[in-house]
This record gives C-alpha cells, sequence and structure tokens, in this order.
C-alpha cells in the first residue's frame, strides 16, 4: 500500500538540508511525536480579541518564554539526522538573525467590520444554530507567505517552529500562532499559552517547570512489563489483506469526494442540552422495551452528544440510506491525566509541552443510524463505552504496543473497524479551556466598547474605572473566538474531520473539514432528524 501511504503521509522532498550550526544543541524529537501521521501536520491557531492589543509586547513576551531554561526547545530548528529520525537544534543564543520566534504584523486602520476578510469571522448567533466561513478563509489573516508549509519547509530553512502573527484593527486584535504538530498536542498549546500569559504578566516565578524538555516522558508507553492487558479491540484491527481492501475503498473515496471544505458551526448552550436531554430520553425509552441497549443509561457528555451528533451528519449526508458500511469515529483523547505513572505531576505544576494524545475508536453499523429516530442517543452512548473501556491506563499501554508494532511495520498507526469503515476523526478541546486560560491584559492598548463581555474588571468602588496597562492585573483578556487551521498541502488525513470546544457560556464552536454535501445538509435542516426539530432551531447559513 505504498501508493496509500505516499497520499496521506507524503514524505519530506529530498531537497537539500539547511546547513547544521555546530554550536547549535541538539534535542530530540521523541517517538511519539516523531510519527509520519504528525509530520505530515503543520496548523495555525487563530484567536480573535476584542480590544487593541499592543503587538511588540505579544512578540516580547513569547520570545522570553522560549528564552527560558526547560522552554527553550520551541525555539529550536527541525532537523532530519543520518538515521532518517527529526531532531531538534536550538541556537545556543537566539537572535535577530536567528530568533526564538518568527514574527510578522499587519494592521488595518479600519474597524474589524469594516475589512472585507476579518468581517466574516465567526460570531455567536444566540439561540441558533448556524453555519458559518470555515477556517482556511481567513489564512492570508493568519499566516505569513513565508511561513512553512510542510516539515519540508522547515528542513530546508532556518525557520524557527513557532510563527506569530498579530493583525490590527482599530477595535480589534487576531492572534495567530503557527506550529508543526510535532512540536505539541492541544493541551501543550494550552501550557504554553498560560506560560505566555504569565511572562506577559510579569508574573514569570508562576511558570510551572517544562517537565518533557529533556527525557520523554512517553518513553516506556508499551512497554511496561507492568501492563501486559491485551487492547479491547484487538481482534478487530485492520492489518494485512484486510487493510489492503480497506485502502482500495479509501483510494476511491478520495476520489469520490475530491473536494473538502471547511465550515465553522455555532452551537448555543440551549441546543446542545436538549440534545443530550432528548439522547438520553431515546435511550431510556430503548432500555424500557430492551430494544438497543441491556443496562440503563447512567450518563452521557455533552462533548459525546457533540461528537455523536457531527458524525451522524456526516455520516448520513455522505452514505446511502441502507449502506453496509461501518461508521469509525476515531476520537482523540489526552494521556496526561490518564498516565498517572507517566505524568504524575498535574497540570498546573508542570508542564508536558508535547504530544500525548491518543485515538479510542467507535465502530457502528451505518444501517443503526442513518434515518433512526434513536440514532443519536444510541451514537452518544457507544462514544461513551468507547472512552469508558479505551482510555484506561491498562488500555492506552495495550494501544501502544499495537501502536509502535504498526508504526514499525507500515509507518502508519493502528486502525480498528473492519474492510467497510468510513472514518471520521473528532477531537474535543473543552478541557484546554483555552477561551479562559488565555489572558493578554498586560497587552491591552484599548478596549472596543466592553463587547461581548470578554473582558472582566475589578474596580476598588463604584466610581472607578477599569484597571488597564500598568495596572492590568485588574482586568482579564480573553479570547471571545479562535480556530485551528490546517496549513498543510495536501494532507489527505484531514478529511472528514472536526474538532470543537466549548465556550464559558456554554456554547460550543466546532470547526470541520468535510465535503459540501455536509454542511448543506446541516443547512437544509437534515439535522433536524437528528432532534433539532423538536426545539424549532433554525439552521442558517451565515457569512457565507
Amino acid at each position: 500500500m505504498e501508493l496509500l501511504r505516499w497520499l496521506t503521509f507524503k514524505r519530506p522532498l529530498k531537497g537539500l538540508p539547511y546547513e547544521k550550526v555546530p554550536t547549535d544543541t541538539i534535542m530530540p524529537v521523541y517517538y511519539f511525536d516523531d510519527t509520519p501521521l504528525l509530520r505530515n501536520i503543520v496548523q495555525c491557531w487563530t484567536l480573535r480579541f476584542n480590544d487593541v492589543l499592543d503587538p511588540e509586547m505579544l512578540r516580547s513576551s513569547l520570545s522570553r518564554l522560549i528564552e527560558r531554561e526547560g522552554w527553550r526547545k520551541l525555539g529550536g530548528r527541525i532537523r532530519l539526522n543520518t538515521e532518517q529520525r527529526l531532531e531538534i537544534h536550538v541556537p545556543h543564543v537566539f537572535t535577530l538573525d536567528r530568533p526564538a520566534v518568527n514574527f510578522n504584523h499587519e494592521e488595518f486602520h479600519v474597524s474589524i467590520d469594516e475589512h472585507q476578510v476579518a468581517s466574516k469571522l465567526p460570531a455567536p448567533t444566540p439561540g441558533v444554530l448556524s453555519v458559518q466561513s470555515g477556517a482556511s478563509d481567513f489564512r492570508k489573516l493568519a499566516v505569513p507567505s513565508s511561513a512553512p508549509g510542510c516539515l519540508d519547509d522547515y528542513l530546508a530553512s532556518d525557520q524557527p517552529q513557532l510563527t506569530l502573527k498579530v493583525v490590527s484593527f482599530t477595535d480589534a486584535t487576531l492572534v495567530s500562532l503557527h506550529w508543526p504538530h510535532i512540536t505539541a498536542d492541544a493541551m501543550g498549546l494550552r501550557d504554553l499559552a498560560v506560560a505566555w500569559s504569565l511572562v506577559l504578566a510579569g508574573r514569570e516565578s508562576e511558570i510551572p517547570p517544562m517537565l518533557s524538555s529533556g527525557d520523554d516522558p512517553m518513553a516506556t508507553l508499551g512497554k511496561d512489563p507492568h501492563f501486559l492487558e491485551t487492547h479491547i479491540l484487538d481482534d478487530y484491527q485492520v492489518k494485512g489483506w484486510r487493510f489492503f481492501i480497506w485502502g482500495l475503498r479509501f483510494l476511491f473515496d478520495l476520489l469520490w469526494w475530491r473536494k473538502m471544505e471547511t465550515r465553522t458551526v455555532f452551537l448555543p448552550r440551549r441546543v446542545v442540552s436538549q440534545l443530550r436531554n432528548d439522547a438520553l430520553t431515546s435511550l431510556r425509552e430503548d432500555v424500557e422495551s430492551a430494544v438497543k441497549t441491556e443496562s440503563p443509561v447512567s450518563f452521557i457528555s455533552e462533548g459525546d452528544v457533540v461528537t455523536a451528533w457531527m458524525s451522524l451528519i456526516a455520516a448520513s449526508a455522505l452514505l446511502p440510506l441502507k449502506s453496509p458500511r461501518t461508521v469509525g469515529i476515531s476520537n482523540a483523547f489526552d494521556l496526561r491525566s490518564r498516565l498517572p505513572s507517566l505524568f504524575p505531576v498535574k497540570q498546573e505544576e508542570g508542564s508536558y509541552v508535547q504530544n500525548a494524545v491518543f485515538p479510542c475508536w467507535t465502530n457502528i453499523k451505518a444501517g443503526e443510524l442513518i434515518g433512526k429516530n434513536d440514532a443519536l442517543g444510541v451514537a452518544a452512548l457507544e462514544i461513551r463505552k468507547s472512552i469508558e473501556t479505551q482510555t484506561t491506563e491498562a488500555q492506552v499501554h495495550a494501544l501502544a504496543r499495537l501502536t509502535r508494532v504498526s508504526l514499525a511495520k507500515t509507518g502508519l498507526p493502528p486502525m480498528f473497524g473492519d474492510t467497510s469503515s468510513f472514518l471520521i476523526t473528532a477531537s474535543n478541546w473543552s478541557k484546554a479551556r483555552l477561551f479562559e486560560m488565555v489572558d493578554f491584559a498586560p497587552a491591552l492598548q484599548s478596549h472596543s466598547a466592553w463587547k461581548d463581555q470578554q473582558c472582566t474588571f475589578t474596580k476598588d468602588s463604584e466610581n472607578d474605572s477599569p484597571k488597564i496597562g500598568s495596572d492590568s492585573q485588574f482586568v482579564k483578556c480573553n479570547p471571545v473566538y479562535y480556530h485551528v487551521d490546517n496549513v498543510s498541502p495536501n494532507n489527505m488525513l484531514a478529511r472528514n474531520a472536526f474538532f470543537f470546544a466549548c465556550t464559558p457560556n456554554g456554547d460550543y464552536w466546532v470547526n470541520g473539514c468535510f465535503p459540501i454535501a455536509v454542511w448543506k445538509a446541516i443547512e437544509g435542516g437534515l439535522s433536524d432528524s437528528f432532534l433539532l426539530s423538536q426545539i424549532n432551531v433554525e439552521a442558517a447559513y451565515h457569512n457565507l
């Protein structure tokens, strides 16, 4: 299946590598960071603030963080050694010629609402489900033209791993951080953002120590003789001739749904709450009639329901009513809180900036979902069961063993399902709490009419005004919106994928990449069949 490997994980071009600098400190890229899948992904995280922020303060504070002991690896350059493994080469001293972070600033002397592109950034539609412009529509505002777009761009240049771009308007600021996935996952990004905020606030003594800059915390994952449990889906691993058959079907899917489009969905909290309640109600009715489940339902989370809802819409829009295929949902989960033997330090006491994320798999026959009244509840419950059974410490070690074997044999991670599996990838970023943990208040230059209640002010008395600037300890400045864009060209595994995050108000933003049929299905009311009709939700295309 070399063709499939080439299509999905395109290897770096065999161009001339950038000349190595002998004074650089060489640090390893860890085993589970340096995989073909992650090598092929470069991403950009864009945050919107309804305030005018000082771009130089943002740049200098991020640079100071990376110059700190333990954090310097993030300022290193990506190189390939003679064994074809990636390394990080960290400059002995960061200079203007070899900075810790690339920086780009663009300024528009207009309101963000007057800018042709930025005015279309997604915005909440209170109480109303809406489909809005996708992350890729704003790439020119987020990614400098000189920024690396793939691994080969890093290998052939002296570019640092991180690129910061700040776009200023008269009443708002866009802050974008561009990074290769081998550097960090969502929770690693969260730790970086928290430390960045602390440096900006002059509270560097409060920065948690970096615990993943020396030895790899995951070095023994999948090798520990104390964890020998067999993976619960071991019999369902798609390998050998079964993987060959699945690969042919995957290639056919690539041809059938050639064009992917990104969109952003706003899910109000009342919609999500009602979806969860209706899912639970349908499951209880199934239990009573002994049709679908054998035991009472105790819990499904909002995250389970959002994952199920988006997966069901995608499957129903792309597969026929009586499809015999299996819908395989690959749901990412963080390892830090589930592997105390490897990550003994709590989140607030130390940072692990790396990739510590695995998928848990939920496989459901399409015929049990498409067109079924109880489909949302059934899917959400199966997702919950998968999380509960596949994320124990023993099961994570079991998956790691299978992953090591699979990567050694094929360069590909293990997949579970059958030869007909239609894959959907999901990731819930809510636990990162990025809306709350990112606080750029010290960089405030002016606040835009206190709109969207994004800043929290503390006043000594009713007659006091909000404290901004040097007294910024009295104000919090958090993003009102963010999205993540996969900027890597021709990344076939960015297909049929979505991530979502909960806001402090309980609303959800869903960023997805699917064929246009999925977005038209939501617009056209297909989502009503998944219980939205019961609360009379208006699905509206917004700003397209």
